[in-house]
């Protein structure tokens, strides 16, 4: 039987998780990963993509919790009721080393940020040898961390979600009084986009460039789904719908804030070539050096806080696919400090191999942040693929309107649509390399049917065999060099 967990999260710590796990460093670096491949147009379509498509996922996330709350645990059990045990499995296995890949970009942009101070010049973009070293001291530091419990680690996460909206803060109306409109109608409908690594111009359709921005702009909303996965953990289910709706207004007026003002500081392709982490070159240009001293000294304490509720996040995923018999229940083990031991031993560890990876490929932050994005798309996929159903079913709707089913039906719709163009615009070698990572959780899988006494069934044996096919390929691909980054 699960240990009954005592310590609970109020609405207001539900609203910091989910501005503090999604306002990292995305929005300190987004105005160099949005200008890579687009101009202001191509942006901005993107934006409105991506926007939209918030919207309906945060609106399935709090239909689905209000609607059918006996479901308590998000993502998981979302995809669960509509796949049963190996789609739940699937989605937070996923997603949850989605997240611990996320997390080695964390680190990455930490040090690169450390980079940009003279002191620690020796940190590079994050990738050298001493960062990889440091950026494994801190990982394992904050892991002993958060194993000594989520409250501790929540209260934490509400600190540095403050001590990051101020600079932000600041940041926009800075950018508000200097922004020229000159310099951001000049590239604006251009088609012609400077490659920051090759340092060559490339002609770029305005649709390529609006899809270029697609899994970017989706990593910096990776965390809107945090109180979905806190649910079992929140005093109040209403307080998980209401700490969505809340956190995702907050993060939308931030995101877009930042991003498309940042568009009348400089060109599009001399953003591009800043150091990571980007906005602290726009604040040297706004303000002069100091500023740029003041966005790394805060991303490298906000993202410490985020990475502290990254690691949190991600093993708790982990270990919600123990703790419904989806997995080996070792996964869902709880210590003396109601923290998921064992889970966070596989996301942290994992985490810790994408350091040593990075190391030696020197794959940096915007390489890590589109695995990571993409491993996402398909728990995106299953939820919404769960809303339609729901509504056509009817479940959830016994004793609700009809306007209610209709309005809930249009936000399943439009989440669907949006999570399958996204998968597009991932493109057939994320999802190869995702099928890897979803190979490597059948261990995991295998042990909790045997625990369940559950043989395995005819569409289980073919999905396995399919996710078995999808990963060769995959790492044929990496080993061939038919798939790069």
């Amino acid at each position: 039987m699960s240990k009954e967990i005592k310590n609970k999260v109020g609405l207001g710590g539900l609203v910091a998780l989910i501005i503090g796990g999604t306002i990292g460093s995305g929005i300190f670096a987004l105005p160099a990963t949005m200008t890579a491949n687009a101009n202001p147009l191509g942006i901005l379509i993107g934006w409105a993509i991506v926007a939209v498509g918030m919207f309906a996922l945060t609106s399935v996330y709090r239909n689905l919790t209000l609607q059918q709350p006996e479901i308590d645990d998000g993502i998981y059990g979302w995809s669960k009721a509509l796949f049963g045990h190996l789609g739940g499995f699937i989605a937070n296995y996923g997603h949850g080393i989605g997240d611990a890949v996320g997390n080695a970009s964390y680190l990455t942009v930490i040090f690169s940020a450390f980079g940009g101070f003279t002191l620690f010049r020796f940190f590079g973009d994050g990738t050298t040898w001493p960062a990889v070293v440091a950026a494994s001291v801190l990982l394992w530091l904050i892991t002993f961390l958060v194993a000594q419990g989520v409250k501790d680690s929540t209260v934490v996460n509400n600190v540095t979600t403050v001590i990051k909206i101020i600079p932000l803060a600041a940041f926009i109306i800075l950018a508000l009084l200097n922004f020229h409109a000159p310099i951001f109608w000049a590239s604006f409908t251009s088609t012609r986009v400077f490659d920051a690594g090759s340092h060559h111009w490339h002609q770029v359709s305005i649709f390529a460039q609006s899809k270029s921005v697609l899994l970017s702009a989706m990593w910096t909303l990776i965390g809107l789904e945090s109180a979905t996965i806190y649910a079992t953990r929140a005093k109040r289910l209403s307080d998980v719908a209401k700490a969505t709706t809340l956190g995702s207004l907050a993060i939308i007026l931030l995101l877009v804030g930042t991003s498309v003002l940042s568009l009348g500081l400089l060109a599009p392709s001399q953003i591009s070539q800043l150091h990571t982490p980007s906005m602290a070159g726009l604040m040297a240009q706004m303000v002069g050096n100091w500023g740029s001293t003041l966005i790394n000294a805060c991303l490298i304490v906000s993202v410490t806080g985020a990475l502290l509720a990254w690691i949190t996040l991600c093993s708790e995923e982990i270990r919600l696919t123990g703790r419904s018999g989806s997995a080996t229940k070792w996964l869902n083990r709880l210590n003396k400090h109601e923290a998921p031991q064992n889970a966070l031993l596989v996301t942290s560890g994992l985490t810790q191999a994408l350091m040593i990876v990075a190391g030696y490929s020197n794959a940096g932050y915007l390489v890590l942040l589109k695995f990571a994005t993409s491993l996402s798309i398909v728990p995106y996929l299953f939820v919404s693929l769960y809303a339609v159903k729901s509504v056509l079913a009817g479940t959830g709707f016994a004793r609700r309107s009809r306007a209610e089913r209709v309005r809930s039906g249009i936000a399943a719709l439009l989440a669907l649509a949006f999570t399958v163009f996204m998968l597009y615009g991932a493109g057939l070698q994320y999802l190869l390399l995702s099928a890897i990572v979803w190979e490597t959780g059948f261990w995991f899988f295998y042990q909790g049917k045997k625990e369940q006494q559950r043989p395995f069934t005819i569409v289980e044996k073919i999905t396995w065999l399919a996710i078995t096919l999808m990963a060769l390929a995959g790492i044929y691909g990496l080993v061939s060099g038919t798939i790069n980054f």
